[in-house]
């Protein structure tokens, strides 16, 4: 399937909104490669949607939903109680709560609760969202972002076996980020994301040190993720469909190995 301009524009909301799929998205995807107009558009696009998401506030909840709620849950009948726990329901209530806090206050000492980041970059390569460079260059990658952020995105080798696939703007606390998708031996896939650091500790449930610096690694909805802080003053959060062992070579030997 073969898109001229005019049928590609029809397609670039959906695009970049990442709800284009299967023979549409590849068809478009092609188009994007022969057609620098039409991939500018794109580009533009998604960096206006993310600069938006980034300064849009919350929507405020409609005026009298939680009356209409309360309401809504009175005139729901009491059930018979078919238990004997249900005759006390507050002491029920109490000891249930003691019994959660007990656990919670167990299982933090050994877990620390997801950033928002952690979750967005969970999210971001799950989503495999569209990109606003399509390159297997990782220079033409790196280049791609210069002017566009307010900070230099470093160009690296990677090793053999690992390609670029290509980057998007990402808006990360208020600030400009990159996000860059690699692909690594085996056909898997790592999301890189790298923005400026700030006050926020970094987050993992396991530290590594890795080439002299502590990487936060942890596993969760699927993947594996990894955290580290340059010392020039950014974040890198690598996300990867492998395993905590795998990732942390993979950051280790492609990004924090000295050249």
């Amino acid at each position: 399937m073969t898109l001229m301009c005019d049928e590609a524009d029809t397609f670039m909301h959906a695009y970049v909104d990442g709800e284009l799929a299967g023979s549409d998205r590849q068809a478009y995807e092609d188009h994007l490669r022969s057609c620098e107009s039409c991939a500018e558009a794109s580009r533009m696009q998604s960096r206006f949607k993310a600069a938006l998401r980034g300064h849009l506030p919350r929507p405020a909840l409609p005026l009298g939903l939680k009356s209409r709620i309360e309401t809504a849950l009175a005139s729901v009948p009491t059930p018979k109680r078919r238990f004997p726990w249900q005759a006390y329901p507050r002491a029920f209530t109490v000891g249930m709560a003691a019994a959660a806090a007990v656990v919670l206050l167990v299982s933090s000492s050994g877990r620390v609760r997801p950033s928002t980041v952690l979750e967005q970059a969970i999210s971001t390569f799950h989503r495999d969202v569209p990109l606003d460079v399509l390159s297997q260059s990782c220079s033409t990658v790196s280049d791609w972002f210069r002017g566009r952020l307010d900070f230099s995105l470093p160009s690296r080798a990677v090793p053999s076996g690992t390609n670029c696939q290509g980057g998007r703007l990402v808006n990360v606390r208020n600030h400009f980020g990159a996000y860059v998708v690699y692909q690594v031996p085996a056909g898997h896939r790592l999301g890189v994301m790298v923005f400026p650091s700030d006050d926020e500790p970094l987050v993992g449930a396991r530290r590594r040190t890795l080439s002299g610096q502590s990487v936060f690694m942890d596993s969760r909805q699927g993947v594996s993720t990894a955290v580290y802080r340059q010392p020039g003053g950014l974040d890198y959060v690598f996300t990867a469909d492998l395993d905590e062992d795998t990732l942390a070579n993979v950051v280790d030997t492609a990004f924090l190995a000295p050249r």
